[in-house]
């Protein structure tokens, strides 16, 4: 423990029952007036406290200046390639690749525990590079400490200009599963859902992305060519877990079509939409991997 913060914490201790006060709380009251109380015989805070809490704010950011700083370096040995110098992505291997690097300078994301439109958590980010995009160019970067994850993360965040002032959104709370989970009757309501919902129109009516709007998608917010998903191939690039797949329902996927049904699945009106059935969406969307590996097995015993 810092020598201030424990000198800090005897006082507290040392003070009576009944004035003891949140150290926590702010004084509204002027430094002046204060200071002058304090003048007047009231107990002072130590002088190391005092000292501590002036240069904590000073502190932090020269923490933060190093941590960039850092940053910059595990970028440039290890990210630079594809997502370039001016993290555009636009670097030398770029081109090469059938799944472009993400252009972090325009800020948006598309994978997040945040509501659509909205910058990433850090800790969204640290689980990218900690796993991965799945069935992309985008590895996982085990083999980055801890601190040099979060010091890549601060560098990449200045590429975007406004992040600062925008700052992450809110993340949505992800539940954990209900015990229904993949039983028939959930997988039923699923299927009704994902008519009712439309999501064939781009999916297809079996999952395999072949839906009639498929093919006429515009290009995503970075020019690229979209394609639907198809359900029947296995995990999402964003993860393998149902609430892999429940987050990717409530967040939407930015700068592509996959809107977000967090309006929907929140509010439940009870007749359309029901309570807990966006778990039964997932329970369906899982279901369509089943029939696929059933198929290769009976092709190739």
């Amino acid at each position: 423990m810092h020598r201030g913060l424990s000198i800090f914490s005897e006082h507290i201790v040392r003070e009576p029952q009944g004035e003891r006060k949140n150290p926590f709380e702010i004084d509204q009251q002027p430094l002046v007036l204060r200071l002058s109380k304090h003048a007047r015989g009231a107990p002072m805070l130590p002088m190391t406290l005092l000292v501590l809490l002036a240069v904590l704010p000073a502190h932090a950011a020269d923490q933060n200046v190093a941590l960039k700083a850092e940053g910059a370096v595990i970028y440039a040995r290890y990210c630079v390639g594809c997502h370039g110098v001016n993290g555009d992505g636009k670097g030398a291997a770029a081109d090469m690749l059938i799944v472009k690097p993400r252009d972090f300078t325009q800020g948006i994301f598309k994978f997040r525990s945040t509501p659509s439109g909205t910058l990433p958590t850090d800790e969204d980010l640290y689980k990218i590079i900690s796993r991965g995009v799945y069935r992309t160019s985008m590895p996982e970067w085990s083999l980055l400490t801890e601190r040099e994850r979060l010091a890549v993360i601060q560098y990449v965040k200045g590429f975007y200009p406004e992040w600062e002032s925008r700052g992450a959104g809110t993340p949505i709370f992800i539940p954990m599963p209900p015990a229904t989970l993949g039983s028939p009757e959930a997988v039923a309501r699923g299927k009704e859902l994902y008519a009712l919902l439309e999501c064939s129109t781009c999916h297809g009516t079996s999952g395999h992305g072949d839906g009639p709007s498929a093919a006429g998608l515009q290009p995503d917010i970075w020019g690229n060519p979209q394609k639907p998903f198809d359900f029947t191939k296995g995990q999402l690039k964003s993860g393998p877990n149902p609430q892999d797949v429940f987050r990717t329902f409530m967040t939407g996927i930015n700068g592509t079509a996959m809107p977000s049904y967090y309006d929907i699945f929140a509010e439940p009106d009870g007749d359309n939409i029901r309570e807990g059935d966006a778990w039964n969406l997932v329970s369906y969307i899982i279901s369509l991997r089943a029939p696929v590996a059933v198929a290769r097995k009976d092709v190739n015993p």
